[in-house]
């Protein structure tokens, strides 16, 4: 009996081990296998794009496609997990014409039950449109006694009332503008003094610097590691070409190495293409979440941004 007894903790013992090995790996996984992604677009009058999302050598797939409409396909072991959105179009398209077939074969009876119905609708719309030109009219005659009433009174009260009325407004719009101008005035200098409190803060200083750093770690870690495009552009007044290649000259040097111009003279178009591919690993960016966590001054201060 009592071994019978140790075989099943034993057994239980094993069940638990393997279980918590699966939960592992299922974390390992999780944190350091990346989610790679990979993508094209272009324009040539109308744009075009794909993109394809990966996890796990394409265990899990999700593709946008956009070419007038966005399309989304979700796969799990390859299996469709989500229907593209034309095929749900073509299934809409069925049901109407299923419905206009049901409608053909219908009995003359609900034929005529219908025209009755519409009938009934026609009566009632000719009569609300007649009860809305009465109304109308109505206005109308109010409008009039009204006009007749105005002129009645004196031009020279009228006058008076709406050189009141404009000066009161001017008044107001004065000092409204001046408890405007008082209020930006104050909140600058208490910004300012805020700025320089927060700045002269050597701790404050130092977060600063974290916050930089593990930035544009992140930064680099999240943008494409490949890619390479093409632009073509023209204007019909080749002068204009030349004024626009010389602005793109004064950032091309950041990205020659990803990006093409081809300047045309002679003719207006705007072509462009390219394409793209990275990863993004989830333990990375839990690392610099945490690193940022662990300092106490950005803790304090992300506190403070919260409240």
């Amino acid at each position: 009996m009592l071994h019978i007894i140790l075989f099943i903790l034993k057994l239980l013992g094993l069940l638990i081990l393997i279980l918590l090995g699966l939960i592992l790996l299922a974390v390992v996984l999780v944190l350091f296998v990346p989610v790679r992604y990979r993508g094209e677009g272009s324009y040539f009058k109308k744009v075009k794009g794909n993109m394809k999302i990966s996890w796990l050598l394409h265990i899990l797939s999700v593709t946008v496609r956009y070419e007038e409409e966005v399309l989304i396909a979700v796969r799990l072991f390859g299996i469709p997990m989500m229907r593209p959105k034309k095929m749900d179009e073509e299934l809409k398209e069925a049901e109407e014409i299923m419905v206009q077939a049901m409608e053909i074969k219908e009995p003359e009876t609900v034929k005529e039950a219908r025209q009755l119905g519409r009938d009934v609708k026609k009566t009632v719309r000719g009569e609300s449109e007649n009860s809305q030109s009465v109304q109308k009219d109505i206005k109308e005659t109010e409008q009039t006694v009204r006009t007749e009433q105005v002129e009645k009174e004196s031009w020279l009260q009228a006058l008076f009332r709406k050189i009141k009325k404009k000066l009161i407004h001017i008044l107001e719009r004065i000092k409204y503008l001046y408890n405007r101008i008082c209020v930006t005035l104050r909140n600058m200098k208490e910004k300012k003094d805020e700025i320089q409190t927060f700045l002269s803060n050597s701790e404050n200083q130092k977060t600063a610097k974290l916050l930089y750093r593990q930035g544009k770690r992140l930064v680099r870690h999240i943008f494409p590691i490949k890619g390479h495009g093409n632009v073509t552009f023209g204007f019909e007044d080749p002068g204009l070409t030349g004024q626009a290649l010389m602005a793109a000259s004064l950032l091309y040097p950041f990205f020659h190495k990803y990006w093409d111009l081809y300047p045309v003279f002679d003719r207006s178009v705007f072509t462009a293409e390219g394409t793209f591919r990275g990863r993004i690993r989830l333990g990375t960016v839990l690392m610099i979440g945490l690193r940022m966590l662990l300092d106490k001054n950005f803790r304090t201060l992300l506190k403070r941004w919260l409240h």
